[in-house]
């Protein structure tokens, strides 16, 4: 099955790409394979743009069809590599192998890898639900991204020494406003002891709701893991018989990102 770079979920797509182009022989591969049709069609445009060339000569004549030849080499070249530009980055096995080998990717991520390398081994007899799968999959990485930052603002904010100087604080106000005699500072101090109480709940609450993200982004992963065995099990099973578990997987998985979006959205406002 043949997968082109903007199929796959952006940031490994960018690794991807970066490591096909330090790759020679990944490079070599994708150039080899997608260089004949390109090149004949660099050719057409190159013999279109001297035929049209060749006809503005004879009805121009002059010194416009003298300036027309002097610019032809440099629209002929143009021509040439114009087609490059346009060749549709497609996904090789070696470029993904390479990036599994990297030692910092994150669990999800590796999962991700090993399941592109069994979509890209597929037969691409039927491509359809496998790329409807790869959507979903691309879908339930960025979910996982976006948790890891939240996870990570709400660990840095979820300070222990935070939490104790905000329960501090919260008794020495109810002291003061305990004591206090003056109506207006009485008003002030309930006002901050009011606030006060607001934060310490909130710095309450942070250790719980890391340990629902935490919990969240394992369901993630293994929504992968499961794609990636439900993809290894394609490889003994025809395809023709797996199309009502795929359809499963990728409503499962549609389900699991909607939900990390509402974790997330839970998470932010007691981070913020």
């Amino acid at each position: 099955m043949q997968l082109r770079l903007r199929e796959l979920e952006p940031e490994l797509a960018r690794r991807v790409q970066a490591t096909a182009r330090q790759s020679k022989a990944a490079g070599e591969a994708e150039r080899t394979e997608l260089e004949p049709i390109w090149s004949v069609f660099a050719l057409a445009c190159s013999l279109a743009i001297v035929a049209l060339y060749g006809f503005l000569v004879l009805r121009v004549g002059g010194p416009v069809a003298v300036l027309l030849m002097m610019l032809s080499p440099l629209l002929l070249i143009f021509a040439l590599a114009l087609p490059q530009r346009f060749v549709p980055v497609r996904v090789t096995v070696p470029a993904v192998r390479l990036v599994l080998a990297d030692a910092t990717l994150s669990r999800p991520e590796r999962l991700y890898g090993e399941t592109l390398l069994l979509l890209l081994e597929a037969p691409a007899r039927k491509p359809g639900p496998l790329r409807e799968l790869l959507q979903e999959l691309n879908r339930v990485i960025v979910a996982d991204r976006a948790m890891a930052r939240q996870q990570g603002r709400l660990q840095r904010a979820s300070d222990p020494a935070a939490l104790q100087t905000a329960e501090a604080e919260q008794h020495q106000l109810t002291e003061r406003l305990v004591t206090e005699q003056d109506a207006i500072t009485r008003e002030a101090l309930a006002e901050s002891l009011s606030l006060c109480s607001e934060r310490l709940e909130h710095l309450r609450a942070l250790p719980l709701l890391l340990t629902r993200l935490e919990a969240h982004r394992e369901l993630l992963c293994q929504a992968l893991a499961l794609a990636h065995a439900a993809l290894l099990r394609t490889r003994t099973t025809p395809l023709t018989s797996a199309p009502l578990e795929l359809a499963t997987l990728r409503a499962s998985v549609r389900q699991l990102t909607s939900e990390s979006h509402a974790l997330e959205e839970a998470s932010r406002s007691l981070g913020a």
